[in-house]
């Protein structure tokens, strides 16, 4: 019966989502930021338009920093468990000179 089991490749897969998650967020603020306020004529409008991609691209950097904060944290993790694993395999292996 098992105890503990860690799935690796999930854990790997979403170690990799966060590491990328900051490139995606960079592209979409960057995306944001190429659209010119004058293709909405409402002054009122474009102003709050303005004060939105302020906030939200504030939002989306700390987003990515603690994605990637994450995804480091995660890879800790992940490599813990796999030397845990490691040693734990390495421990069940019957030693030379010792009844099983």
């Amino acid at each position: 019966m098992t105890d503990v089991r860690i799935d690796f490749d999930a854990m790997s897969a979403s170690r990799h989502a966060y590491a990328n998650m900051r490139t995606m967020l960079e592209d979409a603020t960057g995306a944001l930021a190429n659209v010119s306020g004058s293709a909405v004529p409402q002054d009122e409008l474009r102003r709050r338009l303005e004060d939105l991609h302020g906030s939200w691209g504030g939002g989306m950097k700390k987003l990515a920093r603690y994605a990637e904060d994450a995804g480091a944290g995660l890879e800790g993790i992940l490599e813990a468990f796999q030397g845990l694993d490691s040693e734990l395999g390495a421990s069940m292996v019957p030693q030379e000179g010792s009844s099983a």
